[in-house]
């Protein structure tokens, strides 16, 4: 090809342009790497995580339980 250089040049900053608008970063040839959430967790953090979620989950899971039982109650006359 009599302008390879050129077109190499061009097909480069065009994916460096693409890469940019889509917010992605542009392969370099070297590893990315982009560390899990495990890397960043302390010893205790999983269990925290886990009481926190059902305090916060099992209060409104009871609430919309006790809500249908007396929908239930209302619709049967069992009362």
């Amino acid at each position: 090809m009599l302008l390879k250089s050129k077109y190499e040049r061009a097909r480069k900053w065009q994916l460096e342009q693409k890469a940019q608008r889509e917010g992605e970063e542009v392969y370099t040839g070297e590893k990315l790497y982009e560390p899990s959430i495990a890397d960043e967790m302390e010893k205790g953090d999983m269990l925290a995580l886990m009481v926190s979620g059902v305090m916060t989950i099992l209060p409104v899971v009871t609430i919309l339980l006790l809500i249908i039982v007396l929908a239930g109650f209302l619709f049967m006359r069992i009362i």
